[in-house]
C-alpha cells in the first residue's frame, strides 16, 4: 500500500510541529523545510485542523501549533483523516460501481472510530468471503444498493469472483494489519532524537515573537 502525497505532506506537518512545539510555526517555514509546495501544504493544514490535530491562528504573530500533545496524536487516525480511500484493489473501493450511494456517504463522514471499525468490518468480511467489501458501511452495515454496480457477470464491479474471492480476503487481513500498527502509535513514538536534531536545526535561528492576544483563530 502506498499512501498519498497528502497524507505524507500531512505527517511531515505534525512531525515539525511536533519538534517545535513550544512556538507557533508558519505554513511558509514547513514548506521551505520540507521544500514542498506552500499552496498545497495550506490545504492539507486546513484539514487537519478540521481534524483537531493542528490549531491555527492567522494574523500578526499568528501560526500553527498542535492542538494537543504528541502523545494523544494517533498515527493511525492521522492517516485515516487524510486518506480518502484505504482500499487496496478497486472492489474494496468506496468509491466502486458496487457501493450503493448510502454507504458512500456513510464512510465519507465516517472519523476517527467510525472508520476503525469500517476498516475492521471490511477486513473481516473479506475474509470470510461473505459480502463485497464495497457495499459495507461504517461501523459494518452491507450496503442494500450494492446490487446496482453488478457487471455481466452478476458481481460487484464485473469481477466473476467478488462474492467469494479469497484474494480480497487476504488483501483485507493485510490492511487490517497494516492500520494495526499505525494504531499502536504516536506522534511522539516518531519524534526521535534524531528527528528532533535534524528537524531543530532545519528551523529558523531565532523563534517568532509569541502571538499576540488579537490574533484571530481559523475555524
Amino acid at each position: 500500500m502506498r499512501l498519498t502525497l497528502y497524507t505524507d505532506y500531512a505527517l511531515r506537518t505534525l512531525l515539525y510541529l511536533g519538534v517545535h512545539a513550544d512556538r507557533r510555526v508558519s505554513i511558509r517555514e514547513v514548506a521551505e523545510v520540507y521544500g514542498i509546495s506552500e499552496n498545497h501544504l495550506v490545504k492539507v493544514i486546513h484539514h487537519l485542523g478540521r481534524g483537531g490535530f493542528v490549531d491555527t491562528l492567522r494574523g500578526r504573530g499568528g501560526g500553527l501549533m498542535l492542538a494537543r500533545p504528541a502523545d494523544q496524536i494517533n498515527v493511525g487516525d492521522v492517516v485515516r483523516h487524510t486518506e480518502e480511500d484505504m482500499a487496496l484493489v478497486g472492489c474494496m473501493s468506496p468509491l466502486s460501481p458496487g457501493m450503493g450511494p448510502g454507504s458512500r456517504s456513510a464512510l465519507a463522514a465516517a472519523g476517527g472510530g467510525g472508520k476503525r471499525a469500517s476498516l475492521a468490518a471490511l477486513a473481516g468480511s473479506a475474509a470470510r468471503g461473505t459480502s463485497s467489501p464495497r457495499g459495507m458501511a461504517a461501523g459494518g452495515a452491507t450496503s442494500a444498493g450494492s446490487a446496482a454496480g453488478e457487471g455481466r457477470s452478476g458481481s460487484a464491479g464485473g469481477c466473476l469472483l467478488a462474492n467469494a474471492c479469497h484474494l480480497r480476503g487476504v488483501l483485507g487481513e493485510a490492511l487490517g494489519a497494516f492500520m494495526t500498527v499505525l494504531d499502536a502509535r504516536t506522534l511522539a513514538d516518531l519524534l526521535t532524537p534524531y528527528e528532533r536534531k535534524v528537524l531543530t536545526q532545519a528551523g529558523p535561528a531565532e523563534a517568532p515573537v509569541d502571538a499576540p492576544k488579537t490574533a484571530e483563530k481559523v475555524v
